[in-house]
């Protein structure tokens, strides 16, 4: 079977109307699925006009093709409708038939018209005087005025410039309603246009379906006519018979076929408004965006540019749901898909999951065990540091006694003159007990700061470090500054606890801190050096 004999079998397949009130829009993705066949059907009967258009071919006989040719274009490929009217106006070149030239003269404004030249439509139109023309060539005249204008109203929307396009438009109408023979399709067509205008919806509707009683669903005023009545239907708030008439619209525009159409948007836009199947609504969309393009028409891309973002943003974020969805379903769906490959794949990546789940417990359960030791070893060490303070409160209490009773026993002796001595001696500790309380102290700081005296020789110049002699676990600096770290830093408290007087104290912190990379702060950075626990691996 020849593609002509495709078209015509698929065409007479399609029932008149159908039915779309379940939701549902098999027949039109059926249709949509064929998009190549109708295509190719037209293609066809182009070929088959143009094989008319040899040299010998008579002047009337190329005319007439080169309009035929026109008609298959118009709502089809602008740039192929302009090469037919450009050739027809070539072969008019030296004619006198004001009809014939005029009725190129609207074909071509019509085509600027529907690929969105407004300006330059109406600008022409009004090149073709209509008292001079026959009924047939002013009726087309009206036409390609209301359509323009009405046209042009629709890109415009706006309050300035819209609403006097739409009162042209009227005009032209009722000047077509009058040139049109009353009782055809046509008639009921236009008036129903005039009435969807006027706010009469349910004129509009009826008119509309007796329009399009008798038409054919191949044709370009079938889907228009189509188109209207699912806007009357909108308006009059039956949202079934609107989504309905908008898929018998689509069906027309795509069995025709037409590449200049509106209803497959609408319906994309009406699926998504009324949450539908976001993908059904974006693949429709598509469809759209493909025809506006193949016939390169200005107006239905800025619609398409606007309606696209909307459903392709909703379109992905249903899709992003969906994602979330499976991410927390895929478990159970992978139980489902059991003996699938998809499933096997599936569970190996679990499993795979799992492992270095395993891995990573492990990993935490060995950081836990080596904080859980350190804990003990910092536990142990705060138990030495309090039995060191206590060892150190004994030894002093122990000394207190025996000053106490010294001092009792030369007052009860009534040796008062030994008193001086013994208060002297006992004022400051001996060399002997200096070096014991130094090194308790420096003991129990270096463990709480293993690191202190590296740290702070690298807020030191370089040429400028302070490191204890041998045997030394801290010198004066070092000592005075580790009080320092600890919070003592009145010089005053310091000296008492170093057993050096304030301004020795005073000149030694100056000293250190001439030495530092940043004296300003340095003394900051001293009191930030951090405590590093001990750790050991056993």
């Amino acid at each position: 079977m020849n593609c002509v004999g495709k078209i015509i079998v698929a065409v007479a397949l399609i029932p008149f109307t159908v039915s779309a009130a379940d939701g549902t829009f098999a027949e039109l993705d059926n249709v949509l699925a064929d998009r190549s066949v109708y295509m190719a059907g037209k293609e066809h009967r182009i070929d088959s006009l143009k094989a008319l258009l040899v040299p010998s071919a008579p002047w009337h006989v190329m005319m007439d093709t080169y309009d035929r040719l026109y008609d298959e274009y118009l709502a089809y490929c602008f740039d192929s409708a302009m090469v037919y009217v450009d050739r027809a106006e070539a072969l008019l070149a030296d004619s006198s038939d004001t009809d014939m030239i005029s009725r190129v003269r609207i074909h071509r404004a019509l085509t600027l018209a529907t690929s969105g030249h407004f300006s330059q439509a109406v600008d022409l139109l009004r090149t073709v005087d209509s008292q001079i023309l026959s009924a047939d060539i002013r009726k087309e005249l009206y036409y390609a005025y209301e359509w323009t204008y009405g046209v042009w109203a629709e890109y415009s929307n706006d309050r300035t410039f819209a609403p006097e396009y739409n009162r042209l438009s009227v005009v032209y109408l009722d000047s077509l309603i009058a040139e049109t023979d009353t009782g055809t399709p046509a008639y009921a067509y236009h008036c129903g246009d005039k009435a969807i205008r006027e706010g009469d919806y349910t004129g509009a509707r009826d008119l509309y379906l007796s329009a399009l009683d008798s038409m054919s669903i191949n044709t370009r005023m079938y889907a228009q006519a189509a188109y209207g009545l699912a806007m009357a239907y909108k308006e009059l708030g039956d949202k079934a018979k609107y989504r309905e008439w908008l898929v018998n619209a689509s069906i027309s525009d795509q069995v025709t076929p037409l590449k200049e159409n509106l209803a497959l948007q609408q319906l994309a836009l009406d699926i998504k408004n009324e949450g539908g199947d976001l993908a059904t609504a974006n693949r429709y969309l598509k469809y759209s965006l493909e025809d506006a393009l193949f016939y390169n028409n200005r107006l239905r891309l800025l619609e398409i540019s606007e309606k696209f973002p909307e459903i392709v943003i909703a379109y992905q974020d249903m899709v992003s749901g969906q994602n979330r969805r499976l991410m927390l379903y895929v478990g159970v769906i992978g139980l489902l898909a059991v003996g699938l490959v998809v499933a096997i794949g599936f569970i190996v990546k679990q499993k795979h999951k799992v492992t270095n789940s395993r891995h990573e417990l492990a990993e935490l359960n060995a950081e836990l065990t080596s904080l859980n030791r350190r804990l003990a070893q910092t536990n142990a060490s705060r138990e030495q540091y309090v039995s060191l303070f206590m060892d150190l409160c004994a030894a002093y209490i122990d000394k207190l006694k025996r000053f106490q009773s010294a001092v009792s026993l030369k007052v009860k002796a009534r040796q008062f003159d030994d008193l001086p001595r013994i208060i002297s001696n006992s004022a400051r500790p001996s060399d002997a007990e200096l070096r014991e309380l130094f090194f308790n102290f420096d003991t129990a700081f270096l463990r709480l700061y293993p690191d202190f005296i590296e740290r702070f020789n690298s807020l030191l110049q370089t040429d400028k470090s302070i490191y204890p002699r041998k045997g030394e676990l801290l010198n004066t600096d070092l000592r005075i500054f580790a009080l320092i770290r600890m919070g003592i830093t009145d010089s005053n408290k310091i000296a008492t606890l170093l057993f050096y007087s304030p301004q020795t104290i005073f000149n030694r912190r100056t000293q250190v801190r001439n030495r530092a990379l940043n004296r300003n702060s340095f003394e900051t950075q001293v009191m930030d050096i951090c405590s590093v626990l001990p750790f050991s691996s056993e």
